[in-house]
């Protein structure tokens, strides 16, 4: 199983223990971190921001996890909010794709603040949301992104760089051509972005 199918699967299986236990017996729930796995990706799946799930278990928003070890997520992950929406990088990237506004739609048919093709926006739905997601939503456009986004760097191993390229790029245009000079000069930019939403 790969490790993003494994993330979907405990975010399932997370999903339904806090469904079946009332809100005011929500608990704690312990999580295995899974190998290619970040603090901010594991907060992202859970509807968390990384300083929430950085603070309930002690950490620097900026700290590294290892594969094996057990994170403590808060059960305040079961309140809807976007996920991933206070993520510096996600912040970053929603800034350079759209300056953070929902309602544009470019000449190519990329979606709202993060820019999602409808192609991408169809295989996010099917292969990482479980669910169909409303494009007109500013939410759903966030988690679209972001459930893309983490996917990227699982799949570059945990380089940011390697993710940020392949979400302006497509990620088998960089595997099999390198990055372009306009991606190159894009993922510069995020990453300088980054530190506008505090990031470091």
């Amino acid at each position: 199983m790969t490790s993003s199918r494994r993330r979907l699967v405990s975010g399932l299986a997370l999903a339904l223990a806090l469904w079946a236990t009332p809100a005011a017996a929500q608990a704690d729930v312990q999580h295995a971190i899974q190998p290619g796995e970040t603090l901010w990706s594991i907060a992202s799946s859970n509807n968390l921001s990384t300083a929430t799930l950085a603070a309930a278990n002690g950490l620097s928003p900026e700290a590294g996890v290892i594969a094996g070890h057990t994170l403590t997520v808060p059960a305040a992950g079961s309140q809807p909010q976007a996920a991933g929406a206070s993520s510096p990088l996600v912040s970053a990237i929603g800034w350079q794709e759209s300056g953070h506004n929902n309602a544009m739609v470019s000449p190519a048919g990329a979606m709202g603040i993060m820019q999602v093709m409808p192609g991408t926006w169809d295989w996010v739905e099917q292969n990482l949301a479980g669910r169909q997601l409303d494009p007109a939503s500013r939410q759903d456009n966030l988690t679209a992104g972001t459930l893309y986004l983490n996917h990227l760097i699982a799949r570059a191993g945990g380089d940011e760089a390697t993710a940020i390229a392949g979400y302006y790029q497509g990620p088998e245009s960089v595997r099999r051509i390198g990055m372009l000079p306009e991606t190159q000069r894009y993922v510069a930019n995020v990453q300088a972005l980054r530190s506008r939403f505090g990031g470091q």
